[in-house]
């Protein structure tokens, strides 16, 4: 039998079901044990989330690595990302997990993401940020678009109308 089919087959009988994930996760696999030369490189499958990935040491005393198997095109989320993390993440490889982005042509580039390093900002917290930039940059945009206005205003002591002036007793 060949080698390919029966890692493909095994692969499927782990529970995933997409050809895709299956061929995917090969192309990974054959990546890093014949180009990387990577030691104890198994695939695993987690049915919580649906993936099928390859966990490997790059050095014979490192600890395991995770390599989940992505398109070049699909799109990735930080959502996505945390997800993978908490869902794949032991204590045993630590809180890293490498994505490798799979081209038609074979191509495998991999991206490490770390959770921990920076602390991810809520939505509503980015959304409050982008509010206060905005009003911030109006006001910006409205101060230099009366510069000289406020300037004469400043250097001439200004003028208040009485209409604008309410007399408390």
């Amino acid at each position: 039998m060949d080698v390919e089919i029966k890692i493909k087959e095994d692969m499927k009988s782990l529970g995933c079901e997409s050809d895709m994930k299956i061929s995917l996760a090969y192309q990974l696999y054959i990546h890093l044990v014949d180009e990387k030369l990577m030691y104890d490189t198994e695939y695993c499958y987690n049915k919580d989330v649906d993936t099928l990935y390859v966990v490997a040491r790059p050095r014979k005393n490192e600890k395991l690595n995770i390599y989940v198997p992505i398109r070049t095109y699909d799109d990735i989320s930080l959502d996505f990302i945390n997800t993978m993390q908490e869902n794949l993440c032991t204590v045993e490889s630590g809180p890293s997990i490498n994505l490798a982005f799979i081209e038609g042509d074979s191509t495998i580039v991999i991206y490490s993401f770390t959770k921990g390093l920076v602390e991810r900002p809520s939505a509503e917290k980015i959304s409050e940020n982008r509010k206060k930039e905005e009003r911030r940059s109006f006001i910006n945009s409205e101060l230099v678009r009366h510069r000289s206005e406020i300037l004469h205003d400043a250097l001439n002591g200004g003028v208040i109308d009485d209409d604008d002036c309410l007399v408390l007793d």
